[in-house]
């Protein structure tokens, strides 16, 4: 019997994993993308269509084989490289249609729910959704907000697409509107739980975070809370880990810094691939996240896989999965959290079993077999 033939639809930035990242939804493809290559599968055949955020080369539709089951499209997000100035969603869907037609895949599963409009495919599709109407989207300009906002959600009512949400608030949001969609987690990369986090005993705390330079990921809470501990005796050091994506917002969180005395104690590394996160990581004694939004949150989880305890805000799967993430010790971020509180977590965090429970619940292996037990489902369902 053939294989079934799945079309994914993804960004990636780069399919030699890990060495270049974008953000969230980045990461979370690349870990998809890279069990494919590295694990066979029986049941289908893979073509992945690599939406590049950066669109670092032409449009070419050269087929790249990674594996024996798995091949690759680059597709750039922006036609910059050809010199002319066409809207992203026209240049992307026009590119996909064409490619589907020349494909013909038993199923199309994208992470860009608007990659469908207009695709002219009318077999079987699943939709991870990862950001709906002003949940999880930057705000870049009236134009681009009333298109992705009001729109679009129109145009995709019209459809029949089966919805994957990472967590309850984009459920909730998409029930409203009367779609319906089932709850499948985010993975944690593998090489967080590899990592060997070795806990130290030392008198001051040094803390990490990781995040988009962004106004809502409210990184300036994360140094609020690191001077509260140098204050009181116990910050050694802040590493705030990201890409600068909004400037003037990161030039705010410098005079931030600046005007409280910080400097020398605060770092900002910019963007670093995986293995530099890791070791980022594994020389810090406590993660920190203060995002006041999240569809997810793979940030925080990844400080976790690796063993370091976390004080974080209640969103995304830290507030869906409150009660599991509190018996591992996670303490959630408040203004009146105090210094002793945080440094008896550093000192009491049990970093195995921590990593052992979050890889229980979020190893690759088990969410991808969600995904294709769902394809198979998909599939067959005769409508």
């Amino acid at each position: 019997m053939p294989k079934q033939h799945v079309v994914l639809i993804m960004p990636l930035s780069t399919y030699e994993w890990g060495t270049e990242n974008c953000g969230g939804v980045d990461s979370v493809c690349q870990m998809f993308a890279e069990y494919l290559v590295n694990h066979s599968d029986t049941s289908f055949k893979f073509t992945i269509i690599g939406l590049d955020p950066q669109s670092k080369t032409s449009y070419t539709g050269e087929v790249i084989n990674l594996a024996d089951n798995v091949d690759f499209i680059w597709l750039p997000a922006s036609s910059k490289q050809t010199g002319l100035k066409i809207p992203g969603i026209l240049w992307q869907n026009w590119h996909i249609r064409k490619l589907l037609k020349l494909l013909k895949p038993d199923l199309v599963h994208t992470h860009f729910w608007s990659s469908l409009i207009g695709s002219g495919f009318t077999g079987k599709t699943v939709v991870t959704v990862h950001s709906y109407k002003k949940i999880a989207r930057r705000d870049v300009g009236l134009v681009n907000n009333f298109l992705y906002e009001r729109v679009i959600p129109l145009i995709l009512k019209t459809r029949s697409d089966f919805l994957v949400v990472v967590g309850q608030q984009l459920e909730r949001a998409l029930f409203e509107d009367s779609f319906k969609s089932k709850v499948i987690h985010n993975p944690i990369d593998q090489k967080y739980f590899e990592a060997d986090y070795i806990k130290r005993e030392r008198k001051e705390i040094k803390l990490v975070t990781c995040a988009l330079l962004t106004p809502r990921k409210r990184v300036e809470d994360s140094i609020v809370l690191f001077n509260k501990l140098v204050k009181s005796g116990l910050g050694s050091s802040l590493i705030i880990i990201g890409p600068a994506a909004d400037r003037l917002y990161t030039e705010q969180l410098k005079k931030q810094v600046t005007s409280l005395g910080l400097e020398g104690k605060v770092s900002f590394l910019g963007k670093l691939n995986k293995t530099q996160i890791v070791e980022q990581y594994l020389n810090s004694d406590l993660g920190v996240f203060t995002s006041s939004e999240e569809t997810f949150g793979l940030a925080p989880l990844e400080m976790l896989a690796v063993g370091l305890p976390l004080v974080a805000t209640e969103v995304g799967i830290l507030e869906d999965e409150k009660a599991f993430f509190e018996k591992m010790g996670v303490l959630y971020y408040s203004d009146s959290l105090s210094p002793d509180k945080i440094n008896n977590l550093v000192l009491k965090h049990n970093v195995d079993y921590s990593k052992r429970a979050l890889e229980t619940k979020f190893n690759i292996t088990c969410i991808f077999e969600q995904y294709s037990d769902l394809y198979v489902k998909v599939i067959d369902e005769v409508k």
